[in-house]
C-alpha cells in the first residue's frame, strides 16, 4: 500500500480535479489499478456530494446579488444575450444533464460542473447518480489506458 500522504493528496485533488490532476498523479504515484480507480473514485464522489449541497448556497447568494444590481437599472433595461449566454442555453439543450455530467470530470473542474448541473436541473439524486456515474467511467476509463498501454 502506498503512504498515506499520497493516498490523501489523491484523494483531496480528486475532489476538485479530476481527470488532468488525479487520476494522473495517482498512476504516477505508481497505484495499482484498483488503488487508483478507488481512490480517484471516492474522492470524486466526496467533491461532487459537498459541491452538489452547496451549491444552493452559491446560487443562492447569486440570485441575490443579481436582485441588487437589478434594482439599480433602469426600468427600460433590456437584458442582453452574449455569445456565453447563448453557448450555455446550448449546451444545456442540446447534451442535458448526460452531458453536463460526462464534461465535468473531463473538461470542466467538479465544482464548476456541480454548480452548472444544480442550476438548471433541480432533481439531486438524479444528479447525484449521473455525476458518480461520469467520474467511475472515467477513472476506469483513464486508468485503463494506463495499464493497457504501458
Amino acid at each position: 500500500m502506498d503512504s498515506w500522504w499520497e493516498i490523501a493528496s489523491v484523494f483531496l485533488l480528486s475532489t476538485v480535479k479530476f481527470v488532468f490532476g488525479a487520476v494522473p498523479l495517482a498512476l504516477a504515484s505508481g497505484f495499482s489499478f484498483f488503488e487508483a480507480v478507488t481512490v480517484t473514485s471516492l474522492g470524486g464522489f466526496v467533491g461532487v456530494t459537498f459541491f452538489v449541497f452547496m451549491s444552493d448556497k452559491f446560487i443562492a447568494n447569486f440570485k441575490k446579488r443579481q436582485a441588487l444590481k437589478k434594482d439599480n437599472l433602469p426600468h427600460n433595461y433590456k437584458k442582453i444575450f452574449t455569445k456565453k449566454n447563448k453557448i450555455i442555453v446550448s449546451v444545456k439543450r442540446r447534451f442535458g444533464l448526460l452531458g453536463i455530467s460526462l464534461l465535468t470530470p473531463l473538461l470542466l473542474s467538479i465544482p464548476i460542473g456541480c454548480f452548472l448541473a444544480v442550476r438548471y436541473f433541480k432533481d439531486k439524486q438524479r444528479i447525484l447518480i449521473f455525476m458518480f456515474g461520469a467520474i467511475f467511467f472515467w477513472s476506469l476509463a483513464i486508468s485503463s489506458f494506463k495499464f493497457l498501454f504501458h
